[in-house]
């Protein structure tokens, strides 16, 4: 019975009381937020990537190849995101979440530049590459605002345990990345569109003309307003 009253102490102490909250303008590391009824909380830009039809390539290649494909993704998207310094705290299998401070609209633009490289280099550049098995489709949704992180699982136990990243904007960037895909890779929030440093225009025909076109995401039983682009942010 040792389980089942530890389990119904810690439940009981989880869901009493308030919880200490301490601000931050910096990303945690798991070392960083205390087991127990703490949580650190910041403005921060969620970033997702998800792989659209991932399933269907377990059924298409062998797993061998399928592998191949997740792992050549993953490796793109984590790089992208850790060269414009944002921070990866998951992977889910077929996409990774990601984040950066959003105090400034420059931090925010910075993930939104990450987007559009990602979407160069893989729609663009290492296209072909894909192709020689299958042409990837992908969708990346960004949304900010305020998180909570608190640290989750098996205390003492350093496989087991991790931080968990609790706020709208994390739940809204996945719903977002979840529907995104070609030719709009790169889908926003409105919120973060309206606070963009730059990267809101772009030249077309020699003309200046707005890179982004509204687009829409159930979330909640509710249609929200986003912004998509198939534009993207070519590297040298």
């Amino acid at each position: 019975m040792g389980i089942v009253n530890d389990l119904e102490n810690k439940v009981r102490d989880y869901l009493a009381g308030d919880y200490e909250v301490t601000e931050t303008q910096t990303i945690p590391s798991v070392d960083n937020v205390p087991f127990g009824k703490n949580a650190k909380k910041m403005q921060l830009c969620a970033y997702c990537i998800d792989l659209r039809k991932s399933s269907e390539l377990l059924t298409v290649h062998q797993k061998q190849t399928s592998g191949k494909i997740h792992k050549a993704f993953l490796a793109v998207a984590s790089k992208v995101v850790l060269e414009n310094g944002g921070e990866i705290r998951s992977f889910n299998g077929d996409g990774l979440l990601a984040f950066w401070p959003a105090y400034y609209k420059n931090q925010i633009t910075t993930a939104v530049k990450a987007a559009m490289i990602t979407k160069w280099f893989l729609d663009i550049r290492l296209s072909p590459l894909f192709e020689r098995y299958e042409k990837i489709d992908f969708g990346i949704g960004i949304d900010w605002g305020d998180v909570y992180i608190v640290r989750a699982g098996i205390p003492r136990d350093t496989n087991n345990n991790d931080l968990v990243f609790i706020g709208k904007c994390v739940n809204f960037a996945t719903a977002i990345a979840n529907q995104a895909h070609e030719p709009y890779h790169v889908e926003i929030s409105k919120v973060t569109y309206d606070n963009l440093e730059n990267r809101i225009y772009g030249v077309s025909n020699g003309e200046k003309v707005d890179m982004w076109k509204d687009g829409a995401v159930e979330w909640k039983d509710e249609n929200h307003i986003t912004k998509i682009t198939s534009w993207y942010t070519k590297l040298e």
